[in-house]
């Protein structure tokens, strides 16, 4: 036995090496293992998990809380999938808003080790702060910055440092940074290229943060610029609806009160009549919203009326796609849940009213640069609505082109500002803002 006992501890040793091994390999690989596939896009309302929204929380927005208000109390119940149900469904969110709270709960799906989810709330964050008309260069900086470190974090290397590639890009060549601002976005590029492993660039961008700081004048020449809207006209109000809404805000309390003071452990739980109640008052008002619609778009004397019109039914067909969809956590209208198409369709060809009205608008300034301008902010606006699903049906290619044309024309005028440019990435599509001098270079645009 003596003879054996040491060849068995020899093997224990080894079996206890290789485990060992395994572990580490494990968590090696596993931590780098296969990023999760951001190249097909996904709208974020197909990213909802509805069975986890908590209806108690979600359905304060019906009973007159505001979508801002809905979102913190979400946040502050931990109801972090009924957060984003609000960001991915609501139409009264500006952009500045929704990135600021796709990258906190990228933060919050990250820490909860939901790798997928967070993932995908960057790359919106991302695609907003490029895409979008409003944001301040500033805003687009700092949330591409943050975005690259919360994908960095999740072994998203690529997407990362696209993120961060953008946030150089516009760091070095906006024209609405102040000097200072500018100098402070250079270095934090320079030590997230540091992070990233990225000497040379991170050098670079030190260089210029360096440079920028001596200048002895401010290089800012467009510190402030308001994309184009038209305020809409209020439609009238119709005192059925009004009458109609203050029933259901208050079926709305009465349920989330029950649930709150109960909450349903299962389905069967659920207090079916408070439920029951909150449906009908909602498929009433929207009978008396729809023929109220039609008949004030018809008697709508200029394009202010008609687009008041127009964003009171998107606001309200937003409301009943999410309902049709589940998206407040629970069945309130069954009947809208077999017409969900019809309801995206109906959706789509609001905004496509919408979108038609403005562009028109927009075209028609008597400033050709401003005509310009004004036609880039609704184009960008347009695909900005088709990638968040409130308009299903765009033509993403057609946006593009029309930008392209629009960009050539400010390129031609001169206006100093930054442009939206396009690329094919094998199947994706990548949008990047550049100066004039990189406009058109797609991938050789980036920095190296």
């Amino acid at each position: 036995m003596k003879k054996v006992l040491p060849f068995i501890l020899l093997g224990a040793a080894g079996l206890l090496l290789c485990v060992g091994v395994g572990a580490l390999a494990l968590n090696f690989f596993g931590m780098r293992g296969p990023s999760i596939d951001t190249s097909k896009w996904l709208t974020p309302q197909q990213q909802v998990e509805t069975q986890k929204i908590v209806p108690g929380v979600a359905l304060a927005i019906l009973a007159g809380t505001s979508d801002s208000a809905s979102v913190d109390d979400s946040l502050a119940a931990g109801d972090f999938e009924g957060a984003f149900a609000q960001i991915a469904y609501g139409s009264e969110f500006s952009d500045a808003n929704r990135v600021g709270t796709l990258l906190l709960l990228g933060n919050r799906y990250a820490a909860a080790k939901q790798t997928a989810k967070a993932a995908w709330l960057y790359e919106y964050a991302v695609f907003l702060a490029k895409v979008s008309p409003l944001p301040s260069d500033l805003n687009r900086a700092q949330t591409l910055l943050e975005a690259a470190q919360g994908l960095e974090a999740l072994n998203m290397e690529s997407n990362a440092r696209a993120a961060l590639d953008q946030a150089f890009l516009i760091a070095q060549h906006s024209f609405a940074m102040p000097r200072d601002t500018r100098a402070d976005v250079l270095e934090q590029v320079a030590r997230a290229y540091e992070k990233f492993g990225a000497p040379k660039l991170a050098q670079d961008a030190r260089r210029l943060a360096r440079d920028t700081i001596t200048l002895p004048d401010e290089n800012a020449i467009n510190i402030s610029r308001r994309p184009f809207r038209i305020q809409p006209t209020e439609p009238p109000a119709n005192p059925e609806i009004v009458a109609k809404l203050k029933e259901r805000i208050a079926a709305a309390r009465e349920l989330v009160d029950a649930l709150n003071l109960n909450p349903p452990k299962t389905a069967a739980d659920m207090p079916e009549e408070l439920v029951r109640a909150l449906g009908d008052k909602l498929y009433e008002e929207d009978a008396l919203r729809l023929d109220y619609y039609t008949s004030q778009y018809d008697q709508a004397a200029d394009a202010s009326e008609q687009l008041g019109v127009l964003r009171d039914k998107l606001n309200w067909l937003a409301i009943k796609n999410r309902i049709a969809r589940k998206g407040y956590g629970m069945s309130l209208v069954p009947e809208w849940e077999d017409q969900a198409q019809d309801i995206t369709q109906e959706m789509n060809d609001t905004y496509a009213d919408y979108f038609a009205i403005t562009q028109q608008q927009a075209e028609g300034l008597d400033k050709a640069d401003e005509a310009n301008r004004s036609a880039e902010d609704i184009l960008r606006g347009a695909l900005v609505a088709g990638r968040w699903g409130l308009y299903p049906q765009y033509d993403e290619a057609d946006l593009r082109a029309q930008l392209d044309g629009v960009s050539q024309a400010l390129r031609d005028e001169q206006v100093a500002s930054l442009r939206l440019d396009s690329f094919t990435r094998g199947n994706q599509i990548v949008y990047l803002l550049v100066p004039d001098e990189l406009y058109g270079m797609g991938e050789r645009a980036l920095p190296r």
